[in-house]
């Protein structure tokens, strides 16, 4: 009970402190946000909370480079996962790991393709350009086990262009993550902790420009509980602290009915948007009609055979920006 207390102490003062240290009345500044766009379906699916479980999923490495695990008998991983929304056209990922004695190694590639985008000149007046903005990300990892830890990193080569007008050019940049988990030996409940994107652009947005900004740099931590009573039930959550945006929290939570079959659910929320929703409980006054998250909830369904996988994720994305369909399928050999 004492080591439980002392927990919750930390985590308080772990969000409060971040407000301090990462929030400098930057938000929005940095560059390449687009990195923490990458996802699995499955993770989407719970709000990204279950980073720290490990999974055979490749996808996973993308919310914790420490949380692949594969087994002597299939040594071999590849994950594909796609997406459509108001915020992208055509997003995606593919990625493929392998187990290389006791380590895991995986490479992936993501994009996002944004669809036609109308040209407008400083005024406000339409230039009858049309532009085609795109991202892109190429990423290696490596995992280690251990019999209580894992460790993880991975170097990240990450391209972005705007437009193609004069001296535009496309963006360059290299960023790393590293991650650890930690596991009770039971196997029912863990911790892991992640530092996502940092690093630096190294090729500005058009010639001879600015390379002088940050990336997403995000600090995450993670756990997950598996109840006694139901060990069919796994809940997960995670804090994650940007460098450029609001601390935010995700709960998720993942139900196995039967053998092969899961359903899925996840919230997240920015710590201010918590502290206005509490506000508007006992305050008449209307709450500002905004949010700092692009999405609020999700819900999800996944089966996964000896070797197959498929995942589906639905997820709501407020003030008015529709839904967004996500779809996953693994293979493993």
């Amino acid at each position: 009970m004492k080591k439980n207390f002392i927990f919750v102490l930390t985590v308080l003062f772990t969000i409060t402190a971040s407000q301090a240290y990462f929030k400098k009345n930057d938000t929005g500044e940095e560059a390449f946000a687009f990195l923490g766009s990458f996802y699995s379906a499955r993770s989407a699916a719970m709000e990204n909370a279950n980073a720290a479980k490990p999974s055979s999923n490749p996808g996973s490495v993308l919310q914790n480079p420490a949380a692949i695990v594969l087994d002597s008998n299939q040594k071999n991983a590849v994950s594909f996962s796609w997406q459509t929304s108001e915020l992208a056209e055509n997003q995606g990922y593919i990625a493929y790991a392998r187990r290389v004695g006791a380590m895991v190694a995986e490479l992936s590639y993501g994009w996002i393709r944004y669809g036609d985008v109308d040209g407008y000149d400083d005024l406000g007046n339409e230039t009858g350009k049309t532009y085609s903005p795109q991202s892109s990300v190429t990423a290696l990892s490596l995992s280690l086990p251990f019999p209580h830890f894992q460790f993880g990193s991975t170097i990240k080569f990450a391209t972005d262009l705007l437009a193609n007008d004069g001296t535009d050019q496309t963006a360059m940049a290299l960023a790393f993550d590293w991650g650890v988990l930690w596991q009770s030996s039971s196997r029912k409940y863990g911790l892991g902790f992640a530092a996502r994107n940092f690093g630096k652009m190294i090729r500005a947005y058009v010639d001879k420009g600015d390379t002088d900004y940050g990336l997403e740099e995000v600090f995450a931590l993670s756990g997950f509980y598996i109840p006694g009573a139901l060990p069919r039930l796994s809940l997960y959550s995670e804090l994650t602290f940007p460098r450029y945006a609001e601390p935010a929290v995700a709960l998720g939570a993942e139900y196995v009915i039967g053998s092969n079959l899961f359903v899925r659910a996840g919230f997240s929320r920015t710590w201010l948007d918590l502290s206005r929703d509490f506000k508007e409980l006992f305050s008449s006054a209307d709450r500002p009609n905004e949010t700092n998250n692009a999405r609020l909830f999700s819900l999800g369904l996944g089966y996964a055979g000896s070797s197959f996988s498929v995942d589906y994720a639905f997820s709501y994305l407020p003030q008015n920006l529709g839904m967004e369909h996500r779809v996953g399928l693994g293979l493993r050999f």
